[in-house]
């Protein structure tokens, strides 16, 4: 937006004030609390929807069952018994506990 728009809009926003004011006196007390009320509206449902966004990802997250629990211990049934056949990975496996045990304390 340039300045001079800027500008023309509040001589205009102005004049139309005063106009407004001397017509019907009551008219821009009334605006002016509409307005207020409208702002204070906005800022509420700016605050509500900051906070919402939580509630609403706990809302969308994948919720566990029973089938997924079973699925994720099955799961990690095969992965230990790949890495105990696996002389390799179970050296690789014990060095990255080694190493994260050490970086946890």
């Amino acid at each position: 937006m340039k300045w001079t728009g800027l500008m023309v809009g509040g001589i205009v926003g102005a004049a139309a004030t005063l106009y407004f004011s001397r017509k019907r006196p009551g008219a821009v007390a009334w605006a002016a609390s509409a307005m207020s009320d409208m702002a204070g509206k906005s800022m509420a449902k700016m605050l509500h929807a900051s906070s919402g966004w939580k509630q609403e990802a706990a809302e969308q997250a994948p919720k566990q069952s029973d089938d997924t629990a079973v699925s994720s211990a099955a799961a990690w049934e095969q992965i230990e018994a790949f890495v105990e056949n696996d002389p390799s990975v179970k050296r690789e496996v014990d060095k990255i506990k080694a190493e994260s045990s050490t970086l946890s304390h």
